[in-house]
């Protein structure tokens, strides 16, 4: 989510919050750099009549973005991008979904 204050704040820093955090700290142990977006369209993603898909789905498909987290795992999402899975439940979930043939 974004800060109180985000107006006055540049890039990564404008967010706050458990996924951001433990985003940081994957980019830290893996040494990887990241910058955070919002969606162009405002929407998570849904299916477009002529087969394409709106919100944070479709910037993935297009390869505007390489992942995103979190969303809900629907059967149509599942179709068109790879979600990673749970493996232990602890009560609180975070799928991280990836773009077509890149691991989330």
């Amino acid at each position: 989510m974004r800060r109180k204050g985000h107006a006055g704040l540049q890039g990564n820093e404008q967010y706050e919050g458990f996924c951001v955090d433990m985003l940081r700290e994957l980019a830290d142990i893996l040494r990887f750099s990241f910058r955070i977006k919002l969606v162009d369209d405002g929407l998570y993603g849904a299916p477009e009549p002529n087969g394409s898909w709106t919100g944070m789905v479709g910037e993935l498909i297009n390869r505007k973005a390489d992942w995103r987290l979190p969303a809900h795992i629907t059967s149509e999402r599942e179709k068109v991008i790879d979600f990673s899975k749970p493996f232990m439940s602890l009560g609180i979930s975070t799928p991280l979904q990836g773009a077509p043939g890149r691991p989330p």
